[in-house]
């Protein structure tokens, strides 16, 4: 009865390892720059966001001022994209755009830090 139930036990950590493998593994062949493009509103409805990091050519138009952008890193470890924008004095900053998902995982919002501010964004479509 022991040996059976350690047996059952063995079975179900090892089916549990199995699909967070899976999970995980299809997550992250998500492509984050094609996850975060779309159109995102700022707090409080004050202004939108819109993002353009899945074709070319790249861009941020903040509130209808647009700028080029470029990527210059994705860290899926922390849901993290680096964008490298051009300002209007043509001087280039970068961004961070950061996914932070809800408890389920179905869903995320967007930390947007930008000249020296962090603004959390949600989809166009939710506000």
């Amino acid at each position: 009865m022991k040996k059976s139930m350690m047996v059952q036990h063995l079975i179900l950590t090892a089916v549990f390892f199995l699909m967070s493998s899976i999970v995980i593994g299809c997550g992250s062949e998500a492509n984050m720059e094609t996850q975060i493009s779309g159109s995102w509103q700022r707090p409080g409805g004050n202004g939108t966001v819109d993002i353009n990091l899945a074709n070319e050519p790249k861009s941020l138009v903040v509130d209808g001022q647009s700028y080029k952008a470029a990527v210059e890193k994705t860290d899926k470890g922390s849901f993290t994209t680096l964008v490298k924008v051009e300002i209007e004095t043509g001087k280039t900053e970068v961004w961070s755009l950061r996914q932070v998902w809800d408890d389920n995982g179905s869903t995320f919002k967007l930390a947007f830090r930008h000249n020296g501010t962090q603004e959390t964004l949600v989809p166009a479509d939710q506000s």
